[in-house]
C-alpha cells in the first residue's frame, strides 16, 4: 500500500480498497442527530406489520429536535441508503441496511461489560480427556484445555480448543454450558455460509483455500505447521475481509450426502441453540470423522464418515469444494 498523500483523510486512506461508499457511510452515520433518527424509527418499527411509516411530525417529536429545517436536512442525508420516503414524502421508514446496522449496535451493546471468567464446563478435552474451561471476553467465547496443548500454538495461550465471535447480547441468561452450545451453533451457521460462498456479514463473495502440512507430525502439535490437524480450510470474504478457519471433518456435515447418510441411520444432524445435548452429540459426530491427506500439491483431502459398517467418503479440492463422493 502506498503512503498517504498530504491532506488525505485517514479514514479515506484506510478504506481505499473498500471504495468511497464505505467512507461516505461512516461519515454519514457519524452524526448524533442521524443516529437518533434511525433509533426513533426503529422504536416505532413493528416487524409483524406491513406499514411502519412514521410521519415527519411524529419523528420530529420522537427525536426531540428544535430546528425543523435542519432536521429535514438530516433526513435528506439518510434518505435512499438508510431510510425511504413514503406517503408522498410526508413519512419515513427504515430500509434493510438501517435495520442491519441497528441490529449490530444492539447485539454488540455492552461489549466491554459482558464477561465470563474461565469456568470449568462439563465437556472434557477431545484429545486428552482433561477438564476444559470456557471464558468470554471482548466478544469472543473461548474454550481451553487445562492440561494439553490444544489445537494450535499460533498466537494463542496453551490449551486453545476453539474461539467463536459471539455477540454480548447472547451471553445474558445462559449457563456456561448453554453459552458453549449457542456459540457452537453460531459458529456452525457462519461456517456454512462461508463454505457455501456467501459472507454472513456482508453477502459478499467468499473464497476458500485448503492448506495441508507437507510433513505433518500427528503426535500433538506439529513442529512444522504448529497445528494438531494436518489440514485446515480457510475462508475469506473478498468484500469485507470476514474470515473463518475450519476443519474438513466439520465441513463434511454440510454436504447433503452426509446429512442423508446420517438420516438413513437415524442420527439427526440439525442443531438448536437451546438443546445442549444435541449440540454435543453433533460435535461428537464431527470429531469422529477421519481426514486423510491425499495430496499437498495441490492440496486435497478425503473425509471418511462411518456408521454401523456403512460409510461415505468426501474429497475436497484446494478451493474447499467437494469434488467426489464415494461409498
Amino acid at each position: 500500500m502506498s503512503d498517504a498523500e498530504p491532506g488525505d483523510l485517514p479514514l479515506e486512506t484506510t478504506l481505499g480498497l473498500a471504495g468511497s461508499h464505505a467512507t461516505e457511510t461512516f461519515a454519514l452515520l457519524g452524526n448524533e442527530t442521524r443516529l437518533a433518527i434511525l433509533l426513533a424509527l426503529w422504536e416505532a418499527y413493528d416487524p409483524h406489520v406491513s406499514d411502519n411509516v412514521v410521519s415527519f411530525s411524529e419523528l420530529f417529536d420522537r427525536v426531540d429536535y428544535d430546528d425543523p429545517g435542519n432536521f429535514s436536512y438530516h433526513l435528506d442525508q439518510l434518505a435512499g441508503q438508510f431510510i425511504a420516503r413514503r406517503d408522498g414524502g410526508e413519512g419515513y421508514e427504515l430500509r434493510t441496511p438501517a435495520l442491519r446496522f441497528i441490529h449490530a449496535v444492539i447485539a454488540g451493546a455492552g461489549v466491554q461489560d459482558a464477561t465470563l471468567a474461565p469456568t470449568e464446563i462439563e465437556r472434557p478435552c477431545p484429545f486428552c480427556d482433561a477438564p476444559t474451561v470456557l471464558s468470554y471476553r471482548e466478544g469472543v467465547v473461548v474454550q481451553r484445555c487445562t492440561e494439553c496443548e490444544g489445537v494450535t500454538a499460533d498466537g494463542v495461550p496453551s490449551g486453545h480448543l476453539n474461539a467463536v465471535p459471539f455477540d454480548p447480547a447472547g451471553v445474558a441468561d445462559r449457563t456456561p454450558e448453554e453459552l458453549r452450545a449457542a456459540s457452537r451453533v453460531a459458529a456452525w451457521r457462519q461456517t456454512q455460509f462461508m463454505f457455501d460462498g456467501l459472507c454472513p456479514a456482508c453477502s459478499g463473495r467468499v473464497e476458500g483455500q485448503l492448506e495441508c502440512c507437507p510433513d505433518h507430525d500427528p503426535d500433538g502439535l506439529c513442529a512444522r505447521c504448529g497445528m494438531r490437524f494436518a489440514a485446515v480450510a480457510r475462508f475469506e470474504c473478498r468484500t469485507c475481509k470476514n474470515h473463518n478457519v475450519s476443519s474438513p471433518k466439520a465441513l463434511a456435515l454440510f454436504h447433503p450426502a452426509v446429512v442423508g447418510f446420517y438420516d438413513a441411520h437415524g442420527v439427526p444432524t440439525r442443531l438448536r441453540a437451546d438443546d445442549v445435548e444435541r449440540v454435543e452429540r453433533v460435535v461428537d459426530l464431527m470429531d469422529g470423522h477421519e481426514v486423510t491427506v491425499d495430496s499437498t500439491e495441490p492440496p486435497e483431502v478425503t473425509v471418511r464418515v462411518s456408521r454401523d459398517g456403512d460409510e461415505r467418503r468426501l474429497t475436497f479440492d484446494e478451493s474447499v469444494r467437494v469434488v467426489d463422493v464415494r461409498r
